[in-house]
């Protein structure tokens, strides 16, 4: 059940030799605040009577999302090492409106979410006005379907890793829009993925008629053998800028495939282990700046610019 104190400051203290630690973060987050960290396993648990304070934290992102209220702006801090693993199909569910999921660290200690056991294993984003921010999403069983499925509007994906845990430990799409029709305002910005087996086909795929999607400031490695950034989705005022993208796979991949009829496509530097005959197409978007070349030899000498 979701947390019903009537207590809605993020106040909470530290006790110490020498004094009273608090820490009050209620002007950034006036919701609640609950804090989650699977290391601490003699100290935390889920259940009542813990995740109010890093000391006594839950033990899931899954326990933890069903303690937020509704719209309130609760927000769960996912501690440095924090490991999770998701095995079914809607294992995690971001179903509560209005929540910040954030990953705390950074390198070894950014906290993971690992899919494995069943390639229907993935997060689902069933509530609108999400964010996700500064967690490491790994693939651990061979093509999975999705990692993240969105089907809410305006979810918010931001500062994450994407890896996979062997070659043929792998994720055919690290996001899509899931939501019949298509979501509205999915926002993925400042992200990194290495995704290498052959078998993936998108980094995101927008399949719905969606609008007012931004995908920003990017960096994607893998092969994917349909397109890293795109989908048959005819969506509107879609923007896909500042991104850099290698995308081993060849022939009629792409690294931009857009069938979106409005919006913008500008300032994307891409290449492809071999020459690839769709690398930038996104015929409805306003195209400037866009630069592609056969990342195998120099780049330097064979980028060349996507005329609009």
């Amino acid at each position: 059940m979701p947390y019903t104190g009537k207590a809605r400051s993020s106040l909470f203290s530290r006790r110490q030799p020498g004094g009273v630690y608090v820490v009050d973060d209620a002007m950034r987050h006036p919701g609640n605040v609950f804090f989650v960290d699977s290391g601490q396993t003699t100290t935390g648990a889920d259940a009542v009577g813990y995740g109010r304070n890093p000391d006594k934290p839950f033990l899931t992102i899954d326990y933890a999302v069903g303690q937020c209220a509704a719209s309130n702006g609760d927000v769960i801090y996912v501690l440095p090492g924090h490991a999770e693993t998701v095995s079914a199909a809607a294992g995690l569910a971001l179903d509560v409106i209005g929540i910040s999921v954030i990953g705390v660290g950074r390198g070894s200690l950014q906290p993971t979410v690992t899919f494995d056991t069943d390639a229907d294993a993935d997060m689902d984003v069933d509530a609108a006005d999400i964010l996700v921010e500064n967690i490491h999403f790994v693939a651990n069983f061979a093509d999975i379907v999705a990692m993240i499925d969105v089907n809410a509007d305006d979810f918010t994906l931001r500062n994450c890793r994407f890896s996979q845990a062997a070659a043929d430990m792998n994720a055919l799409i690290c996001v899509q829009d899931a939501l019949a029709g298509g979501s509205d305002r999915i926002t993925i910005e400042g992200c990194h993925a290495m995704m290498y087996d052959a078998a993936n086909t998108h980094f995101v795929n927008f399949a719905g008629t969606g609008t007012g999607h931004i995908v920003r400031d990017n960096i994607l490695m893998g092969d994917w053998g349909t397109m890293c950034i795109g989908g048959a989705g005819l969506t509107t005022y879609t923007t896909i800028i500042d991104n850099v993208i290698y995308n081993a796979a060849a022939d009629n991949d792409s690294c931009i495939n857009s069938a979106a009829t409005s919006g913008i496509c500008m300032r994307n530097l891409a290449g492809g282990g071999a020459a690839q005959a769709n690398g930038i197409t996104a015929a409805g978007l306003a195209l400037a700046e866009n630069y592609y070349g056969v990342a195998a030899e120099d780049l330097s000498a064979l980028l060349e610019p996507v005329v609009t």
